[in-house]
């Protein structure tokens, strides 16, 4: 499996959540020729992703004097790059593997080169051939996504994963589209399922993380969120939403922390981290703002 979503777009998100899950979900997987998945490294995106524009809890705080505009609050289409997470959650340049039919293949053809519609209808002639084709139901899901059309996507996905119970990856980005549609609790059931038949796989830990965090569970958010980056010690997503959560939490030491961290192996988390609504506590921390100039400002 390739990683990255990341699989996530109306959540009730900050600015930082459009571009970390963009950047961790990219290119997760998909779509499938076979019904069984393989492994892949480690990671999303998201990714990304799904979010409802909601006010921050608190007004933003004007940047000193020395504080580089960069750094100050900006407005940000969070819609527009968590789709583009969630639609990088279900991946590009598929890797055929047997069995796979013609009309699979040239889906598959149709999907790399941006055509869903028609890699749509590609899969829709596998299944009309053999319906109970899991990897024809999996990728027309993928393609759909990848199309807009969420509905027939999650029938899709439900049918893949009805037949084939024990897919992970399709569980993942069924998981990422209800988190896309602010279904938190149908994104945790399908996260949950698929860390439980793999448990490794900190991508969908880090999902699962975000779930808790927009569904308003920071404590639990946190413990994912800790663990994933205990287990990735370099993820920078893990160490970035476990300083969300500690920010939503209070834990202002916990917080910078993790921030640092993230900031540390990515800094280009500096411009989201300025604007984002989750670290609302510690916008007016002078360490905190210490640590954005520490990370630069990014190349515009």
């Amino acid at each position: 499996m390739k990683r990255t979503l990341k699989l996530l777009a109306l959540l009730a998100a900050g600015a930082a959540l459009a571009a970390w899950l963009f950047r961790y979900l990219q290119g997760r997987r998909l779509p499938e020729t076979h019904p069984w998945p393989e492994d892949e490294p480690e990671h999303s995106e998201p990714p990304a992703a799904p979010p409802r524009a909601t006010a921050p809890a608190t007004a933003p705080v004007p940047p000193a004097a020395s504080t580089p505009a960069w750094m100050a609050p900006q407005a940000v289409d969070e819609e527009a790059m968590l789709l583009d997470a969630l639609e990088e959650t279900v991946g590009e340049d598929p890797t055929p593997r047997p069995p796979a039919g013609p009309q699979v293949e040239e889906g598959n053809s149709f999907f790399n080169a941006g055509d869903y519609e028609k890699a749509a209808e590609c899969y829709t002639r596998a299944l009309e051939a053999e319906p109970a084709l899991v990897s024809a139901w999996y990728n027309r899901a993928n393609a759909h996504t990848r199309a807009g059309n969420y509905d027939t996507a999650l029938a899709d996905y439900d049918r893949a994963i009805g037949l084939s119970h024990d897919d992970p990856d399709a569980l993942n980005n069924r998981g990422m589209l209800h988190l896309y549609r602010s279904d938190y609790t149908a994104a945790l059931a399908d996260f949950s399922a698929a860390l439980a038949l793999n448990p490794a796989d900190t991508t969908v830990l880090v999902n699962r993380g975000l779930a808790h965090l927009h569904g308003g569970e920071a404590s639990a958010a946190l413990k994912d969120f800790i663990d994933a980056g205990t287990a990735a010690p370099n993820d920078a997503a893990a160490h970035y939403g476990a300083g969300q959560a500690a920010s939503m939490l209070g834990d202002i030491p916990a917080a910078l922390d993790h921030v640092g961290r993230a900031l540390e192996l990515d800094p280009a988390y500096a411009r989201e981290a300025a604007a984002d609504s989750k670290l609302a506590s510690l916008q007016a921390n002078e360490a905190f703002l210490s640590l954005l100039r520490a990370a630069g400002a990014p190349a515009e």
